[in-house]
C-alpha cells in the first residue's frame, strides 16, 4: 500500500514555504523586478488581519504566481516534483502564510469549469446517466436474487 502514499520531495530540514518564495524570487528577477529583503519576509510570513500586506505587492506577486502556474507542464511526468503547483500542496500544510494564501488564491482565480455539453454530447451524456443508474438496478436485484437462492428466503 505504500505506493498510494505520496512522499514529499522535501527534505525534513526543507521548508517548501520557503522553498516556493525563492522560487517566486527566481521569477520577478528574471521577470526585472527583483524581490527585496522585506518583500520575502513579508510573503513567509502568517497571514492575518494585524499587519495586511501592500496591495502593489499583494499584485505584482499574483501577476508572478500566474504566470508560474500558466508555464508549468499540465503533464505529470514532465513537472518536476519541487515545482510551484508540488510546492504548494505541500506547503499548504503549514499554517496560513502570505505567499500559501496568495498561491491558493492565483490558482482558484485560475482553475476554470469545463465548457457545459450541449447537443448531441449532452444526450449522449444523459443516456450514459440512465444506463448507470438501470444498470445499478439490475446489479443490485442480481445480487438479493442470489442472496435469496443461496439461503433459501422466499
Amino acid at each position: 500500500m505504500s505506493w498510494l502514499i505520496k512522499r514529499s520531495p522535501f527534505r525534513p530540514d526543507e521548508d517548501p514555504v520557503e522553498h516556493m518564495v525563492n522560487l517566486l524570487s527566481d521569477a520577478a528577477t528574471k521577470a526585472g523586478t527583483p524581490l527585496s529583503d522585506l518583500d520575502r519576509k513579508i510573503l513567509n510570513e502568517e497571514s492575518s488581519a494585524l499587519g495586511p500586506m501592500p496591495d502593489d505587492l499583494r499584485q505584482r506577486v499574483k501577476k508572478l504566481i500566474a504566470q508560474m502556474f500558466e508555464t508549468e507542464p499540465w503533464d505529470e511526468m514532465e513537472r518536476s516534483p519541487k515545482d510551484l503547483g508540488n510546492s504548494l500542496e505541500w506547503a499548504g500544510d503549514s499554517g496560513s502564510r502570505n505567499i500559501v494564501v496568495l498561491a491558493e488564491e492565483v490558482a482558484s482565480e485560475i482553475a476554470r469549469p469545463s465548457v457545459p455539453l450541449h447537443g448531441w454530447g449532452l444526450v449522449m451524456d444523459k443516456l450514459q446517466l440512465v444506463g448507470c443508474g438501470i444498470l445499478l438496478i439490475v446489479l443490485i436485484a442480481a445480487v438479493i436474487a442470489g442472496v435469496q437462492a443461496l439461503f433459501g428466503w422466499k
